[in-house]
């Protein structure tokens, strides 16, 4: 889940990458034998039709993690990437939380558009934090 706060200095989930284990491996790093996919497909497999809803399940608790690491840290966060998994009572587990996250996952041809997206959320929160204000019409 790779996050942002956006331009209203809110967190919001703006890329998931969906990764899947080479055979006989336990990482799912993609120079072991990883493969990456779209989560909606990582999901319909495990979850069938309540993969929307679990989906939105797990992107509420990225939201609430990224709230609750910055309410106890003393630096200014305006990125974060988690590594979460779903079990198959649909709850969502945190393996790892990253500052300075990987962009790998917007190689994916379905994710390019939340690459581009993720490079204006970063624009749109320096905006912020610099209070300089788009002027509407422009």
């Amino acid at each position: 889940f790779h996050m942002h706060k956006n331009g209203n200095n809110q967190w919001v989930v703006v890329g998931i990458g969906a990764k899947k284990a080479g055979r006989g491996s336990v990482t799912t790093h993609i120079k072991n034998g990883g493969s990456l996919m779209t989560p909606e497909y990582a999901l319909s497999r495990n979850f069938g039709e309540r993969a929307g809803e679990v989906l939105q399940q797990a992107k509420s608790v990225a939201i609430t993690l990224a709230q609750a690491i910055e309410s106890q840290h003393q630096h200014l966060i305006g990125e974060i990437g988690f590594d979460l998994g779903i079990d198959q009572e649909e709850h969502v587990w945190m393996f790892e939380a990253n500052a300075k996250p990987g962009r790998s996952i917007f190689r994916h041809p379905s994710l390019r558009l939340e690459g581009k997206s993720s490079v204006e959320h970063i624009l749109e929160h320096c905006l912020y934090l610099s209070k300089f204000r788009k002027k509407e019409g422009i």
